[in-house]
């Protein structure tokens, strides 16, 4: 083994090669059992793959789930055809792996009777395509996604794809279908002349903009904004304004609360709307309790993809 475990990373675990994987996965079980430890049932794997810095954290937030049984197998890309490899008793690190091994390596360590979500943090898209094909659900987290959304519009009917922003947006996105449930907002609707958007970060609000143009009507000749904003965000998005005939409809953070208020200009339209957790940890155990195809998101995806800053 020639590559260097990742500083951090399952610091509990043992280094082993990687064709003892399952078989030091047997012994940390034997041993579980006879101390008596409290076990979890496991219920699915978890492939987090990206670079070092990327994967502490997300082991950090799969533990963090508490009872929710997972095998996190963990992989950042590198050079080598067997990497080290780090156990514990309910993931495994391997470090350094060459993309082209990363197929077989996942199929081996996948437990094949119970479903499997790919966590995507960052490497190759050719990795990232040929991992369609094993995963019921692949989840996409990177700062820079145009090319991973490109190849996954192309790769829809391979599994099911979200991305973690989709699941910081879900307040977002129903606070805006409520308003839209009242019929003199839902009216309006064909007059829009302009929405504006302010987010820190672009791709967050791309996406939010990709599911409105996909999921209303969208007059010709209507315009979308989108500002970027160099406040510590504390949500995915700072503001959200559609301009119809009559009052704005709007979505806006309150200074210093973890809240944000929507409203279409009518007191009976006001909503104050905590933002939730939005941890990492809470984030992908959202998603993790997510099995099927989200249609809903797909169209988002595909129309964020003609949106540009």
């Amino acid at each position: 083994m020639t590559s260097k475990m990742i500083d951090g990373l399952l610091p509990s675990g043992h280094d082993v090669k990687f064709s003892e994987i399952e078989a030091a996965f047997a012994r940390l079980a034997h041993d579980r059992r006879r101390r008596r430890a409290p076990t979890r049932a496991t219920i699915a794997t978890v492939i987090v793959i990206g670079p070092p810095e990327r994967l502490i954290p997300a082991a950090e937030a799969i533990e963090h789930l508490g009872d929710v049984g997972v095998r996190a197998i963990l992989i950042s890309e590198g050079t080598q055809a067997e990497a080290v490899a780090r156990v514990t008793d309910t993931a495994v690190a391997v470090s350094g792996l060459a993309p082209a091994y990363l197929n077989n390596a996942v199929a081996a360590l996948r437990l094949s009777s119970l479903p499997a979500a790919v966590w995507w943090r960052g490497g190759s898209t050719t990795a990232f395509s040929d991992l369609a094909n094993l995963a019921d659900r692949l989840i996409m987290d990177v700062d820079q996604p145009d090319d991973l959304w490109t190849a996954a519009v192309r790769l829809f009917d391979r599994t099911a794809f979200t991305d973690l922003r989709w699941a910081a947006l879900t307040r977002w996105r129903a606070a805006l279908a409520h308003l839209f449930d009242l019929p003199n907002v839902r009216r309006r609707a064909a007059t829009l002349k302009a929405v504006t958007i302010d987010a820190a970060d672009g791709a967050s609000a791309r996406l939010f903009a990709g599911w409105l143009k996909s999921s209303m009507p969208w007059p010709a000749g209507a315009t979308m904004t989108i500002r970027g904003t160099r406040t510590e965000p504390a949500s995915s998005l700072e503001s959200v304004t559609l301009e119809c005939d009559g009052p704005p409809i709007s979505l806006k953070m309150r200074e210093g609360r973890a809240c944000f208020e929507a409203t279409a200009g009518a007191s009976e339209s006001e909503r104050i709307v905590p933002t939730g957790e939005t941890s990492l940890s809470s984030l992908i155990g959202e998603e993790l309790g997510v099995r099927t195809r989200d249609l809903a998101f797909e169209r988002a995806l595909v129309a964020a993809r003609e949106i540009r800053l």
